[in-house]
């Protein structure tokens, strides 16, 4: 009867330990894909960001051509 307890037990512990791994590997799964899309929402940014300077540094080129040309 002893050895059924500690079996049990031992069992019971065990079951406890896998669920803990399974969460905490859960949850480093879940950070990882947090920061995934973090890392691709500011490349979105960044990009959206770029373009807009680019496209303003074009209008200004483009309006102080004009100007020039115009002189």
């Amino acid at each position: 009867m002893v050895m059924l307890m500690v079996v049990v037990v031992v069992i019971m512990v065990l079951m406890v330990v896998a669920m803990v791994v399974v969460v905490v590997e859960m949850m480093m799964l879940l950070v990882l894909v947090v920061m995934v899309l973090v890392m691709m929402l500011v490349v979105k940014v960044v990009v959206k960001v770029m373009v807009v300077v680019v496209t303003v540094m074009m209008v200004f080129v483009m309006i102080n051509a004009e100007k020039i040309s115009l002189h």
